[in-house]
């Protein structure tokens, strides 16, 4: 290799834990660049007449760490050009400036990693009676909170947490998914790197933070926890569908479940007209409870499987979101919307008005099954007509209903009826399915407040008039308004 770059891991620098061929290619290369000179290798070079350079001074004209990445990057592939570069960091692995070379390098420009011994090397060698099993996840802070990423089922190594700020950001990060008494433990070089138990609350209170600082979660199981993820509820599933869980749940089926999915769905809008967060949160998890049951049954079956589900909502949002996952440019809502009808038309290759009302489920409720009809029907300019023509209709009904004559015909007149007071509602932007509901809860809660005034009256609901039952509702209407 006459021109390129060499990776060096150089973990704690002390030499007796790097490999021969490391401590060669110092020897042997054009230039040493280090990542910075604040690290303790640096002594073992001075003690060995060997130059080197640092990139200290770039951290002060980097604007973020994209721009640092970028200008290290820039800086070592210059040098590389015509000799042999060595660029030594603390870890190979977890350093971001390595990863950006190896994705921004020039095809020109040849770079290898050298087999090392690296930071978290040392930190799983002291750690390793903490762990469960060899699954390990390993992120800087700064990759970790990018990504977002962690399963607690599976052990953390968090490696370069340099100061208190980025502590606290990792603390509150952690605290979505693990209660904040759980014990982590804390490494530095100050400690030998011998992992120290904390607890996860206090872990933006630790002193002496710096590059090399650490931190291992251990992986737990479910029920040890009382912060959990999407593969515990699964993980849950297939206990109680197992031979030896619930009997219960063991026999359902795509079929039995059908009412609770409806009902768990109609729970989640019942917590939403209340704006009640913490019980739309509850309700939200039985909802997605009930995707989970269905994902299992699949399985089961060899229909389908929860990454099945999942992967084929994500492929669809990607495909009808053009404009955030693609290039094409969308003005407003509007045309979102448009969008969004024409790319599943070629999907399902509904295309014309009569075609595209194949895509209506009929298993749907009924006024939500007109009003997506008739929104469908839109593209028609035809079924386009202002409010009073479709008041107008239904007072022609109401006079063929109120004319007492009952025929064969009777019960389409009043599905007519329906379907006209639906269709009123859609012109006027509500849903008629939402608020018949919450009507009716408004009847429930007018009769239960006048039930309760009857009873202080010394009078039965049972037994009152139609005209007397009227007084009453209007009077709580009132106080319920």
């Amino acid at each position: 290799m006459h021109s390129g770059i060499m990776i060096v891991s150089l973990g704690s620098g002390d030499p007796e834990l790097m490999n021969g061929k490391s401590l060669q290619a110092f020897h042997d290369a054009s230039s040493v660049v280090l990542r910075t000179g604040k690290h303790p290798f640096a002594k073992w070079l001075n003690d060995n007449g060997l130059s080197y350079t640092t990139l200290d001074a770039l951290y002060e004209d980097a604007d973020s760490f994209d721009h640092l990445n970028s200008m290290i990057a820039e800086r070592l592939i210059r040098l590389s050009a015509d000799s042999v570069v060595v660029y030594a960091v603390a870890d190979a692995y977890t350093d971001s400036s390595v990863r950006w070379l190896l994705q921004h390098r020039p095809d020109s420009i040849q770079i290898s990693v050298i087999p090392s011994v690296g930071f978290h090397d040392l930190y799983l060698a002291s750690s390793v009676v903490l762990l469960n099993d060899s699954n390990i996840q390993i992120s800087s802070a700064y990759d970790l909170l990018f990504s977002d990423f962690y399963n607690p089922n599976i052990s953390l190594l968090i490696t370069e947490i340099d100061n208190e700020i980025l502590a606290g950001q990792i603390k509150i990060f952690l605290s979505d998914k693990l209660d904040d008494e759980s014990t982590v433990y804390l490494f530095s070089g100050h400690n030998s790197y011998s992992p120290v138990p904390v607890k996860l609350y206090e872990l933006d209170r630790q002193m002496g933070l710096d590059h090399r600082s650490a931190l291992l979660i251990p992986g737990s199981d479910c029920l040890s926890r009382s912060r959990h993820n999407l593969e515990d509820l699964a993980s849950i599933m297939e206990t109680l569908r197992s031979d030896h869980g619930c009997p219960w749940d063991r026999i359902q089926t795509h079929d039995s479940l059908k009412t609770y999915l409806i009902e768990e769905a109609w729970e989640c809008v019942a917590a939403i007209d209340q704006d009640d967060q913490d019980h739309l949160c509850e309700e939200l998890g039985d909802l997605l409870f009930q995707i989970v049951f269905h994902a299992s049954i699949g399985k089961a079956f060899d229909e389908f499987t929860l990454n099945d589900i999942i992967s084929t909502v994500c492929n669809k949002m990607i495909r009808r979101h053009p404009h955030v996952f693609a290039d094409t440019e969308l003005a407003d809502p509007s045309a979102v919307s448009e969008t969004w009808e024409q790319i599943k038309q070629s999907e399902t290759g509904n295309n014309t008005v009569l075609t595209s009302l194949e895509d209506v489920s009929t298993s749907l409720p009924s006024l939500k099954y007109a009003s997506k009809t008739l929104k469908k029907l839109d593209r028609i300019v035809g079924t386009h007509r202002p409010t009073d023509k479709i008041v107008s209709d239904i007072k022609k009904q109401l006079n063929r209903i109120c004319s007492g004559q009952q025929t064969p015909e009777t019960s389409l007149v009043y599905g007519s009826l329906l379907l006209l007071c639906c269709e009123l509602c859609y012109r006027s932007g509500l849903d008629s399915e939402v608020i018949l509901h919450q009507t009716v809860d408004h009847l429930k809660s007018c009769l239960s407040k006048a039930e309760t005034r009857l009873l202080q009256d010394g009078k039965s609901l049972e037994h009152l008039t139609f005209e007397e039952l009227c007084v009453y509702l209007k009077y709580v209407e009132g106080e319920i308004e």
